[in-house]
């Protein structure tokens, strides 16, 4: 409820009504994360996560190469943009899956997706922290509440555990 409670606080409500477009594609988008969680949990047990990352990096490449060629990519390719792109694959694609499929391999489904919803309050500081953006009080407490029920989903399992042992 806390969470829920967050993301109604931090959510751009407006006079103009609920774009149904917008709800169905977050929900896709949730629904997505869900399946990249659970999938990623047992491919994590059947490969490497090297391997993983490796094979989804390559599949994600096929697909989007075509739509770079045919918008005349090979024509703007330097070395420049290269080396901007190599470092842009690794930083935000390669290093942190590998990492993801680690820790997917050691954790259940469910810790690990308490951990995923922190991303926001990671994000908020490191806004404040390299761009010198402030949240508003009212997404500060919805990051807080977001962060609060995370927390207390982790010790509740922790507890639930115990007391099953």
């Amino acid at each position: 409820m806390l969470a829920a409670a967050g993301i109604a606080l931090i959510a751009p409500w407006s006079n103009n009504g609920i774009d149904l477009v917008g709800v169905l594609l977050a929900l896709l988008a949730g629904g997505f994360w869900g399946a990249y969680i659970l999938l990623g949990g047992k491919i994590s047990k059947i490969m490497k996560g090297g391997d993983a990352v490796t094979i989804g990096m390559l599949v994600a490449t096929i697909l989007i190469l075509p739509f770079g060629i045919l918008n005349g990519g090979f024509s703007k390719l330097t070395t420049a943009y290269l080396g901007l792109g190599t470092a842009l694959a690794l930083l935000s694609s390669a290093i942190p899956f590998t990492l993801e499929m680690k820790a997917l391999r050691q954790l259940p489904a469910r810790t690990f997706s308490i951990l995923m919803s922190l991303e926001p309050a990671v994000a908020s500081f490191c806004a404040l922290i390299f761009l010198q953006e402030h949240l508003s009080f009212k997404e500060t407490l919805a990051v807080a509440a977001v962060v609060v029920a995370s927390a207390g989903s982790t010790l509740t399992a922790k507890r639930s555990k115990k007391q099953l042992a």
